[in-house]
């Protein structure tokens, strides 16, 4: 009969015993040590490592001797020798057992990056505001940043493209980031997408946000005291920096932390000042505007 599973072993060293005397034929460091190891295997697919025994042969009367009825000499002799020259388990004994974690730890990592996806991306249930259309607002705002379509663009978008380019990372494609700013009374929405931010280390990226605030500083904004700062990556939100709260680890942020800006009585319709650009439609004789 054949049988799918059970226990298989497999030669892993042999060694000779020094300072031993065959019990029967008293022959002196005669023996040599083999040593198996075992594995539970699966349709012969070894799956995980079971345990090592050794087995010793004299090579003058061919007598040999399994480890539990190795002398005290013999014992002996076999732990120095695994302490100079151990018998290593092969890693394909273990195969099967990788073969299996390998599928369990992607089924992990999807879902935990599931939840930091919804974490990142749904309004927290304790929102003051209920789900209305603030968040439907929002990620119209963010889809106009990757539209092919293009508005006139005014010139607090053309400061913010001008200071901000004078200052990046020259490894950014300059030519690919898009705008998008907003005003809503006393409020203005920057939007930024970058979708090679991944040029720049996670941990450093927060200083976008400086530079956009150190660009805002520079402009003249009547009755505007409230800014709403986000960067898109190729992906997900990276970056959100509010009056209120801020989300700066650089690789995955909560947009919805942006939702206060729309926070007012007024209708869409009578939200004024939208403005999207994309630099890569500016034309190049625009001269970059310096930081006072």
């Amino acid at each position: 009969m054949i049988f799918f599973y059970g226990l298989r072993s497999s030669k892993l060293k042999e060694r000779k015993l020094s300072n031993t005397k065959c019990p029967y034929c008293q022959k002196e460091n005669s023996f040599t040590a083999t040593t198996f190891g075992k594995y539970f295997h699966f349709f012969w697919i070894p799956i995980i490592p079971i345990s090592k025994t050794s087995v010793a042969e004299c090579s003058h009367c061919k007598k040999t001797y399994a480890e539990k009825e190795f002398s005290e000499d013999m014992m002996n002799s076999l732990i120095r020798a695994n302490s100079t020259n151990p018998a290593k388990r092969p890693l394909w004994h273990g195969i099967g057992c990788m073969l299996l974690i390998i599928p369990i730890l992607i089924i992990i990592g999807l879902i935990v990056f599931s939840l930091i996806y919804h974490t990142t991306n749904d309004a927290p249930l304790s929102t003051a505001a209920p789900l209305d259309n603030r968040r439907t607002l929002l990620d119209n705002d963010i889809d106009k940043l990757s539209e092919s379509r293009v508005f006139e663009s005014d010139s607090t978008t053309l400061f913010l493209r001008n200071c901000i380019t004078g200052y990046l990372n020259p490894e950014i494609d300059k030519s690919t980031i898009k705008y998008l700013t907003k005003r809503n009374q006393n409020k203005l929405l920057i939007l930024l997408e970058i979708r090679d931010i991944k040029k720049i280390e996670a941990k450093s990226r927060k200083q976008l946000i400086t530079l956009i605030e150190a660009c805002v500083e520079g402009m003249s904004l009547e009755n505007t005291d409230q800014f709403f700062i986000g960067i898109e990556g190729k992906y997900n939100t990276v970056l959100v920096k509010t009056p209120f709260d801020q989300d700066l680890g650089g690789r995955f942020a909560d947009k919805y932390k942006l939702l206060d800006f729309y926070t007012t009585e007024k209708t869409l319709d009578t939200i004024d000042n939208v403005h999207v650009d994309s630099i890569s439609v500016i034309k190049d004789s625009i001269k970059t505007v310096p930081i006072p």
